[in-house]
């Protein structure tokens, strides 16, 4: 590891720092490079990544040239930077890298946290390659996040959920209260509907100006104006089968589709929201995240269900698609996960599919190089048996060793898939295992529609 990257893990020590007063700091030493293009701020709970890579990838298909900031990253830390798709290059990671550390020295010395160094490492990348503009997810929150300090002139809240509320607050209202503060007084605010009613009104009441912030009520289809939010809307339509549900690519999608509405109006036929959204979704791989795979001939599910509504939505999506015969039953499940507010609220989800799959093998592991250390394997385990699972359940902690034993379980007659779920960490972790931790593995935008995250 070159002395640069040892300074920048050093800085791992750190832990989070909630606030903007360093980065704004180090922005202004930098000569302030977020100033040079404006950005599409995305916030929530479940699905903001999802959405962001939607929105970056419709931007670079018109021909409107994106840089794309995420968190965490799943392999290499230059995947949370990207321009038009592409993870930027180590080399170039490394020298602006260096550039930040010279600033920090000087007098007096400021130190950035590891997150707050990707991100100006992210500000100065797309300002030195001259975007259009940029999409920029959230890390944690979003009032004290660093990302706050971008120029936005679109900001995004996905959906709510509890989480981190050791930082954010106990409740949903206050959790909302903390993600909505991106809102920026003179930007467009759009906020996918929550039915918590506590959590509306952090939102209404956080939001400067209500007459330019819309709901976009997922389930009547429509967009409704916070000053008008009262008003009466035309009765929820009904769906079946397959198209009922709310899944997260189905919701990073519309919801990508009302905010490019925003960004490129009615009026203006040069470009259609719909189409461009369907087009950028066809030539997204969103690793991770609801990523088909095969690998020694077993299809492989990956997937970053890390909270209890993010377990929620990938199993009943999974429920559906097998009882449409869209996809085959589980036959494997490997399971790792960071630390949970509710482990049983977590596994429930999970269990039911187990049961309806008729899985019989589940493995128990813990995600590596996360932030947090994951649960312990013995402590999912007895969960899951005090919950009366009916498959066999083994510990395997090494994520490698896990993916080893569920193939080799997997690989009857007939083969049958694998499912991996629970962490983002476990994730990256099993693209490393498999061999996909490049960077044409990690680019986001494919020029051919074949591998697709949609499915």
């Amino acid at each position: 590891m070159s002395e640069i990257r040892d300074w920048l893990e050093g800085l791992r020590s750190l832990g989070m720092r909630p606030g903007l007063e360093v980065t704004a700091a180090f922005l202004s030493r930098l000569g302030m490079p977020q100033m040079k293009f404006p950005c599409i701020h995305v916030a929530g709970s479940n699905g903001k990544g999802s959405l962001s890579v939607i929105l970056a990838n419709s931007l670079t298909l018109s021909g409107i040239s994106c840089g794309l900031f995420t968190s965490p990253h799943l392999c290499f830390v230059e995947e949370r930077v990207r321009i038009d798709g592409v993870p930027i290059s180590s080399e170039k990671f490394d020298q602006l890298l260096i550039e930040i550390r010279k600033v920090a020295e000087q007098e007096p010395t400021i130190m950035p946290t590891y997150y707050e160094a990707t991100f100006l490492v992210a500000m100065l990348a797309f300002a030195e390659a001259g975007v259009d503009r940029a999409v920029i997810e959230t890390g944690l929150g979003g009032r004290l996040d660093a990302t706050r300090l971008c120029q936005a002139d679109y900001c995004v809240l996905t959906e709510l959920s509890l989480e981190h509320t050791e930082i954010l607050g106990d409740t949903l209202g206050e959790i909302a209260a903390e993600k909505a503060a991106i809102a920026r007084p003179s930007g467009t605010f759009i906020a996918k509907w929550t039915y918590d009613a506590s959590a509306r009104k952090a939102i209404e009441e956080t939001v400067v100006s209500p007459s330019n912030a819309y709901w976009w009520r997922f389930d009547r289809d429509t967009i409704v104006r916070f000053d008008k939010a009262t008003e009466s809307h035309r009765p929820v339509p009904k769906f079946d089968g397959y198209d009922r549900l709310n899944s997260y690519q189905k919701d990073a999608m519309n919801l990508a589709e009302v905010v490019l509405a925003f960004f490129w109006p009615t009026g203006d036929n040069t470009i259609d929201a719909f189409r461009m959204v369907k087009s950028a979704v066809m030539h997204t791989v969103w690793p991770g995240r609801m990523q088909w795979l095969e690998h020694e001939g077993v299809p492989l599910l990956l997937d970053a269900a890390h909270n209890p509504s993010g377990m929620e939505k990938v199993c009943e999506q999974l429920r559906a698609q097998m009882e449409n015969n869209i996809h085959p039953t589980p036959g494997v499940i490997i399971l790792g996960s960071t630390p949970q507010t509710n482990l049983i609220a977590f596994l429930h989800p999970l269990i039911e599919l187990i049961v309806a799959g008729e899985v019989e093998h589940v493995i128990v592991t813990e995600p590596q190089k996360g932030r947090r250390v994951a649960i312990p394997t013995n402590e999912i385990a007895a969960e899951l048996g005090a919950q009366g699972v009916p498959a066999k359940v083994e510990q395997i902690a090494d994520p490698e060793k896990a993916l080893e034993r569920a193939l080799e379980l997997a690989k009857g007659d007939p083969t049958q898939p694998v499912l991996a779920f629970g962490s983002l960490y476990l994730a990256g972790n099993l693209l490393q295992a498999m061999g996909l931790d490049d960077v044409e593995s990690m680019t986001v935008l494919r020029p051919s529609p074949e591998k697709q995250y949609w499915t």
